[in-house]
């Protein structure tokens, strides 16, 4: 019995994917270069990066609406400045080229609503023959939808914490059905649902993948890859690596 749940557990670790948050952002700046290119040196599976739309029309990599937290000083609004006048954060463009040719993926949140998809797909649409190392997630499920009707060739993944805006829980079922009928791939949940077997079962069953944010305990990695999923995010991918060892 041992061995036949130490050879379920290898599996299922083998085939989860582990995604580096922002880059490898326990060792360095947040949806940095440095950050991507430590996290493909180091191993991870994937990046995942965060994606505003600028005043003149361009995408650039931030996770806020403004510069004021990431990168201190002069406060400037992203949607409300030109690409010109953004010294500090990188473009989309320039985050995807660290992506090495033959492996890793780019796990793309779109942070805004779907204005933002037409300059989305004159950046992504080059990439056509490397689709499989991509992959769009978004909390708004316009932007989830128009994403994939404009980019039917890349997995798109909602997002979703357990409670809404109004802090009442989210119906897995609900979410599910609206993900199916927007032709989405998955659904990527935070660690405050309550996650089990059955849980990954029933999104499973729906043929969408799963996957879970932010994990940053290695008893925790250890316990999702257990239950199957599909990704763990995580700000530090080696030691996710080294807990599915």
């Amino acid at each position: 019995m041992k061995t036949l749940l130490f050879l379920l557990f290898a599996m299922n670790a083998a085939a989860v994917e582990i995604i580096a948050h922002r880059g490898f952002s326990a060792k360095a700046p947040e949806n940095t270069i440095e950050a991507f290119e430590l996290a493909w040196k180091s191993g991870a599976d994937a990046c995942e990066l965060d994606i505003h739309l600028t005043a003149d029309g361009e995408v650039v990599v931030i996770h806020d609406k403004d510069t004021k937290r990431t990168y201190p000083g002069e406060n400037k609004v992203i949607a409300k400045t030109k690409l010109a006048d953004l010294k500090e954060p990188p473009t989309l463009a320039q985050a995807l080229a660290t992506m090495p040719v033959d492996r890793g993926r780019f796990v793309i949140e779109i942070k805004t609503g779907a204005e933002i998809v037409p300059a989305l797909v004159k950046v992504l649409e080059p990439l056509k023959p490397r689709a499989k190392q991509l992959a769009i997630i978004s909390f708004q499920k316009d932007a989830c939808a128009a994403a994939k009707k404009a980019l039917p060739w890349i997995p798109v993944f909602q997002l979703s914490g357990s409670k809404n805006k109004q802090k009442e829980p989210v119906d897995l079922s609900k979410l599910i059905v609206e993900a199916k009928a927007n032709g989405l791939d998955g659904l990527d949940l935070g660690s405050d649902w309550k996650w089990d077997a059955a849980m990954v079962s029933q999104i499973h069953a729906a043929s969408l993948k799963a996957i879970v944010y932010t994990i940053n305990k290695p008893a925790e990695v250890a316990r999702y890859a257990r239950l199957g999923l599909d990704g763990i995010t995580t700000d530090d991918p080696v030691m996710a690596k080294k807990a599915l060892e």
